[in-house]
């Protein structure tokens, strides 16, 4: 008879649970990413714009050139504080991620040596069987052996 373990079913769902833990953090792995780089771009406009060097010496200041730029670097540092809070927020859904994952993979672990230690188990209680077998058998043929010997 073959070894069966009895929560197999349950160690193959539990695999897929980690599975899809898996995917799930590297698509919140992904968008954190995304999330940084958007900051990093805006962070290089922001510097870009702000270093701008205003119009050339002796012309005239055109106050409404002034403002709208004003309006933009206003406006580029609400977009740098919105991206920072968007990245601050996928990595708290990564790291949410994560402890999902170890948690699926902790399941996963216990399972497998649970299902190792039932092996091991098994596998004992084969050998003490075929070595009752043997010494049966073993017996057998020293009983027959021992009557051949009387009879002859």
């Amino acid at each position: 008879m073959p070894f069966r373990f009895r929560l197999a079913k349950v160690l193959k769902v539990r695999q897929r649970v980690l599975d899809q833990r898996g995917r799930e953090v590297a698509a919140a792995d992904r968008a954190r990413q995304r999330c940084v780089e958007r900051e990093q771009q805006l962070a290089a406009t922001y510097t870009k714009l702000a270093g701008a060097a205003p119009a050339a010496t002796g012309s005239a200041v055109d106050v409404r050139d002034l403002a709208e730029q004003a309006l933009r670097l206003r406006r580029l540092g609400e977009l740098r504080a919105e991206a920072a809070r968007d990245t601050k927020l996928a990595s708290l859904a990564l790291d949410r991620e994560r402890a999902r994952l170890t948690e699926a993979w902790r399941d996963v672990e216990v399972l497998r040596k649970l299902e190792d230690r039932r092996r091991e188990q098994w596998d004992e209680e084969q050998r003490r069987v075929e070595g009752r077998q043997l010494d049966e058998v073993g017996g057998i043929r020293a009983d027959r052996l021992k009557r051949s010997r009387i009879s002859a």
